[in-house]
């Protein structure tokens, strides 16, 4: 079973990043989009693990989820990762030290269970298509898709399977976990 860690979002949320994403798409010679249902924020890829992986995998979630409070995540803008002549394009969050201190503990969790330390830094991210050639110089593609400062509420962590669906990549919750204190 190939897994992730990643903090799922409200179908209003889904909803508007899927309107972004047809705006790139009107600009876009062609790519890989995400579907809808699939928009998350990504805290850490797990790979492939089995039963008993799960089972410390939902324990450090867990004790991530003691140690946090519900807090506001809000969109900043557009960026992306080149891939040659192709781009993974994504949603960029603004900067939030509560985000940091929840990616710090989740790491430190794996970590002390023996999995290896992320090699990248941490790019919070919402992946809106992979493989994108776009028709024009992303910069200007960017400024024509003005993204608003949408709070997204973070009440939860979840353990995510991926798996290929009648050839449909699929993102399920297998284990949520829910923050410790909703104050907001």
């Amino acid at each position: 079973m190939r897994v992730f860690i990643g903090i799922e979002f409200s179908e209003k949320i889904k909803e508007y990043l899927h309107e972004i994403q047809c705006l790139i798409t009107n600009y876009s010679e062609r790519g890989n989009f995400t579907r809808k249902e699939n928009f998350h924020l990504t805290l850490r890829f797990i790979g492939e693990v089995d039963t008993n992986q799960i089972q410390i995998l939902k324990r450090v979630i867990d004790k991530t989820s003691l140690e946090q409070n519900c807090f506001q995540l809000v969109f900043k803008n557009l960026g992306y990762f080149p891939r040659g002549n192709r781009m993974i394009i994504w949603m960029g969050l603004k900067e939030s030290e509560t985000l940091k201190k929840l990616y710090y503990n989740l790491e430190l969790g794996l970590e002390e269970e023996g999995y290896p330390k992320e090699d990248r830094s941490f790019t919070p991210h919402i992946t809106l298509g992979r493989e994108v050639i776009i028709k024009e110089d992303f910069n200007k593609l960017a400024e024509k898709i003005k993204t608003d400062n949408i709070n997204i509420f973070a009440d939860k962590i979840s353990l995510m399977e991926s798996a290929r669906v009648n050839n449909r990549l699929t993102y399920k919750p297998i284990y949520v976990s829910e923050f410790r204190q909703c104050i907001i």
